[in-house]
């Protein structure tokens, strides 16, 4: 196996690093404890706009706080992931299929922007360990600023080297901040992450990153990722993510359905957290709740809920079909699926297969099954 096709799966199984583990850090003033309040609400409800605008606010007013660039960067680099869909659990799974899936092609001028930022949240960073090296806050800045730079070479420029190196060095800075302030527990999510993706690794890949200093173990990274998503203080949620993200790539369905469950609840305008809720239900076999949940959300869809205007249409009339089909109700599994099919927006393989699945269903309907 050549080195880039390596590299390659070395990263596909890192992507839940680099999806969830830059947890933005900083202490806000109090005269803007409620602009990030806010701008942080409306980030984890995918309403990027406003997040973005919250937190423009506070960088244009801290010009030299890294903490504020990093949220602002961290807001800019999801919305285009969302953009170009590039935020669902499933692409990073056990194979490279996010390195073969199509997605839009990321807005160079956006892109710029990020990396503008990111370089403003490094620079703050550095500064500040000029005049004390020993600063956690600092170092774990500078932690989340490569994380959050590894997040933009993997999922939206497809730098797959220069992700990797970015996410060495996001380790790097975050293990220093751990060491010098060993009761802040927000470090350990970056930690954590490496430790479980490294040690996810099969042997022989093992051997190639551990020439490179990427080694781990991964039973203790995802201890260390579940005690920050338990006791983080700010990147608690960011953790529950991840580790909802581990838990499915794990096969432990069960428990990752009710880590999306918790987070739908917290963010209910996030449509998203309600579509994993059901994807993973269905993976856990818990049939008759993730029908439930799918039938929620196009209720909540067609009732104009907040947030369900976003609504995967396409994807959970699809999955819906699926349910029926496991049970050979041919004609419900053909409905869904067409219905699948119709959604005006639907990406293109959404689209082809559902049909491809009606056909059969609805075969498998006039024949009596």
């Amino acid at each position: 196996m050549g080195r880039v096709r390596q590299a390659r799966m070395v990263l596909a199984v890192s992507a839940s690093l680099l999806l969830s583990a830059a947890a933005v850090q900083g202490h806000a003033s109090a005269d803007f404890a409620a602009t990030k309040t806010a701008a942080t609400n409306h980030f984890y409800n995918l309403e990027y706009p406003q997040a973005i605008a919250g937190f423009r606010e506070i960088a244009d007013a801290k010009p030299h706080a890294a903490g504020a660039w990093n949220h602002l960067a961290q807001a800019e680099l999801y919305q285009e992931m969302h953009r170009i869909g590039a935020l669902e659990s499933t692409l990073y799974g056990k194979s490279d299929a996010f390195l073969r899936r199509k997605l839009l092609p990321p807005d160079p001028s956006t892109v710029a922007t990020i990396e503008e930022d990111l370089g403003r949240a490094k620079a703050c960073a550095q500064a500040a360990l000029a005049t004390n090296p020993d600063d956690a806050q600092a170092h774990y800045d500078l932690a989340v600023a490569w994380g959050l730079d590894a997040n933009l070479a993997f999922s939206v420029k497809k730098a797959y080297w220069s992700a990797l190196g970015d996410a060495k060095n996001a380790r790097r800075e975050a293990d220093i901040a751990h060491k010098l302030k060993p009761a802040w527990v927000d470090p350990l999510l970056i930690i954590g992450v490496q430790n479980y993706v490294a040690g996810s690794l099969p042997w022989t890949m093992k051997v190639f990153t551990s020439v490179i200093g990427y080694r781990g173990n991964k039973k203790r990274g995802l201890q260390q990722v579940a005690e920050v998503a338990a006791h983080g203080e700010r990147a608690r949620t960011d953790a529950a993510v991840l580790l909802a993200v581990a838990y499915r790539r794990d096969g432990n369905n069960r428990a990752a359905a009710a880590l999306f469950a918790r987070l739908t609840e917290q963010y209910p305008r996030n449509v998203l957290f309600a579509v994993e809720t059901g994807e993973a239900q269905e993976a856990a076999g818990e049939h008759a709740a993730a029908h439930a949940t799918f039938e929620a959300i196009l209720q909540r869809a067609r009732a104009g809920a907040p947030g369900y205007e976003k609504a995967p249409r396409a994807q959970v009339w699809y999955d819906l079909g699926s349910i029926a089909a496991l049970y050979s109700q041919w004609p419900e599994a053909a409905h869904d699926y067409q219905r699948a099919a119709q959604v005006p927006d639907a990406p293109p393989h959404y689209r082809e297969a559902a049909r491809k699945a009606a056909a059969i269903a609805a075969s498998k309907a006039g024949s009596g099954g």
